[in-house]
């Protein structure tokens, strides 16, 4: 009788286990697809704000910095680190998704803002709330630039950002062409910082995102502008929940993992702290560590990608004087030539002037080599 029991118990387990949920296809009702798209029952765990400090100690250093409180600051980046350029975007069920390639992207991305001190560099201010990337964007039809949204701008459900200006500074956003948006090494198209002047005039700001179901969902962009702008169609990739980190957030078969718990608010202090001076020290000597070749590469490359996107908007341009002198009259041809000419002469002079600022910073870059990477340098040669 005993083992008859057992056996039944096992029986109805297994049976049990087997109600794998299968997600309906995309062509069903709306309602269904409003239940696939934003699931309200899903917790993927409870995590706290003492968690988050012992697990990001292992990958940087924690600061009290006024007004926000503890921050955490990455180490081992250099001077060119950004959040939000070293991973691919992705199209899901919460919109565009940051797929990071670092092991603990999955929560300084999703959870929280990103500030920038001038001496520190970027730091991180935790939070509860999880997005599919705290970003806004800007757009035309060659370029693609997001930007972190700052710490101090307040986010309230149902009227989003809530900020008069929406001024985000000059450099603190990524600029990219357009094609190159579903690359998965995005950092080796970022368009050098000196350039973000012009594209921020020439593009169109978003920063619009949306509250479903208490989920908020960055579909500022609609995946029709991208497919215009990269000319490549997008796909949804779908999202699998998963219960504890697991390294970086790969996108396999059109598919991401992501690790989505719940965070609780304690009143707890990270258990190691530095100050915000040795944070400066270290941020600094983290941004030294680099060879002189490999600063050339990465200098070439700029100095690339500078002239071909400077070349692609006088051809714009001239592209755009040529349709708009062939509708006019005779009489007005010359006067659309005459404009045509000031506006070049006028981009061309924008332009030596961000390749005279690249150049400058270029130089002062190559000064903070350290002798000894250098002369390693020298050895190879």
């Amino acid at each position: 009788m005993r083992k008859s029991i057992i056996l039944e118990v096992l029986i109805l387990s297994l049976s049990l286990s087997c109600l794998i949920y299968v997600p309906p296809e995309e062509n069903l009702t709306s309602k269904r697809e409003e239940i696939r798209f934003y699931p309200e029952t899903y917790i993927a765990g409870e995590i706290t704000f003492g968690y988050i400090y012992d697990y990001l100690s292992s990958f940087g250093f924690w600061i009290n910095y006024s007004p926000f409180g503890y921050v955490w600051v990455p180490k081992g980046v250099n001077a060119r680190w950004h959040p939000y350029i070293h991973g691919r975007w992705v199209w899901t069920d919460y919109g565009w998704t940051w797929a990071s390639a670092y092991s603990w992207g999955w929560l300084p991305f999703h959870y929280g803002r990103w500030g920038w001190d001038v001496h520190l560099g970027w730091f991180w201010v935790p939070d509860v709330d999880w997005a599919p990337a705290w970003v806004i964007w800007r757009f035309n039809d060659i370029y693609l630039g997001w930007a972190p949204v700052p710490p101090d701008i307040p986010f309230r459900p149902g009227h989003g950002f809530e900020w008069r200006n929406r001024h985000v500074d000059y450099h603190l956003w990524i600029f990219i062409e357009g094609r190159h948006f579903h690359e998965n090494r995005l950092a080796n198209w970022v368009i050098p910082r000196e350039r973000n002047r012009s594209l921020i005039n020439f593009t169109v700001l978003v920063d619009r995102v949306s509250l479903r179901n208490n989920i908020i969902i960055n579909d500022g962009l609609n995946p029709q502008q991208i497919e215009r702008i990269t000319g490549r169609p997008v796909t949804r990739v779908k999202i699998k929940e998963i219960k504890q980190p697991a390294g970086q957030q790969r996108v396999n078969q059109n598919e991401v993992r992501i690790y989505r718990p719940v965070i609780k608010k304690e009143a707890v202090s990270p258990k190691t702290m530095i100050s915000r001076e040795e944070a400066v020290q270290k941020s600094t000597s983290d941004r030294l560590k680099q060879d002189l070749n490999s600063l050339e590469t990465y200098h070439r490359r700029e100095q690339a990608l500078l002239e071909k996107t400077q070349k692609m908007e006088i051809d714009r341009l001239r592209n755009q004087a040529e349709k708009e002198i062939k509708v006019t009259t005779p009489q007005e041809k010359q006067n659309k030539l005459n404009e045509f000419q000031v506006r070049v002469e006028q981009l061309k002079q924008q332009h030596q002037e961000e390749k005279q600022e690249l150049l400058q910073r270029q130089a002062k870059e190559k000064q903070t080599i350290r002798p000894e990477n250098i002369k390693r340098k020298d050895e190879r040669q």
